[in-house]
């Protein structure tokens, strides 16, 4: 039953598209058309419905050209985007005369297998070590971020889905800067919490919480959700905010993987500080 459901969500533009074509041709040679076709010697009619039945059907296979065209588009976007760069400056320099070094780059994959309703849920992509894919590498989608690769096979890799109690997400609110953790509290497949935003903070419904850029997994910037509600946790002091996702993790199907060309040494300063806490 479930490889039907699967079969009749891959395909169903094609299915409705086909039903309602063949609904067009029966009512074409409906006895009103049919009778208008014999008498008024109207071949131009039939000839005219199987030309637009092989548009449409041109079309309908078109799409798949279209959509890989816009991805290869948007990679090209993202590449190009201040948030997936860094600045290298001099001591001394004008603004006008800052460089910046290409700090994120993007593979498009594609999502083969989804799970939402589990209580620990993961992302199976098309893509694995052959392709560049690495552990830690974060995913993105065109509106939100889908997860963490956590295991790569030589042509495939599992994420961690955000939809996962088990992940953890630096945010913030994009208005007033403030940060917190996001993550799953395994309730509603549309929503994820955003945590520890301090009580002095002004919170707006409806507000855009995104990636805040203090990971190495995430570029800085990227849209997860906007606030749907909030409650001030008394017991620790803060905010604790649900978050209504950007994306239906029901239906995703396209993504990006994310590669930081910094993250090595990203890590090396990030354990060089832990050592130096540790060992004060």
């Amino acid at each position: 039953m479930r490889g039907f459901i699967n079969f009749f969500l891959k395909w169903r533009f094609f299915i409705f598209f086909f039903l309602l074509e063949s609904a067009a041709i029966f009512l074409s040679f409906s006895k009103k058309n049919f009778h208008q076709y014999i008498y008024n010697g109207s071949s131009n009619f039939f000839i005219g419905k199987i030309y637009e039945t092989i548009h449409k059907f041109h079309s309908y296979f078109s799409l798949e050209i279209e959509n890989k065209r816009l991805i290869k588009e948007n990679i090209k976007l993202r590449h190009s985007q201040l948030s997936s760069k860094i600045r290298k400056t001099t001591k001394d320099f004008k603004k006008n005369n800052i460089d910046y070094l290409q700090q994120y780059v993007y593979t498009p994959v594609k999502i083969i297998n989804n799970s939402i309703h589990e209580q620990e849920n993961y992302i199976t992509i098309n893509k694995g070590s052959l392709d560049g894919i690495k552990t830690d590498m974060g995913i993105i989608l065109s509106d939100g971020i889908a997860g963490i690769i956590i295991k790569t096979s030589p042509h495939f890799s599992i994420a961690i889905s955000l939809l996962n109690p088990k992940i953890k997400v630096n945010a913030r609110l994009k208005k007033n800067k403030y940060f917190g953790t996001v993550s799953w509290d395994g309730l509603d497949h549309e929503s994820v919490v955003l945590y520890d935003i301090p009580k002095h903070s002004t919170i707006y419904k409806g507000e855009i919480v995104e990636t805040d850029g203090k990971s190495a997994t995430f570029p800085e910037g990227i849209p997860i959700g906007r606030v749907s509600c909030y409650r001030f946790d008394e017991e620790h002091a803060n905010y604790v905010i649900k978050v209504k996702l950007l994306e239906n993790f029901s239906n995703i199907e396209n993504a990006y993987v994310v590669k930081n060309l910094f993250k090595k040494e990203w890590n090396n300063i990030q354990l060089y500080n832990k050592n130096k806490v540790e060992n004060k």
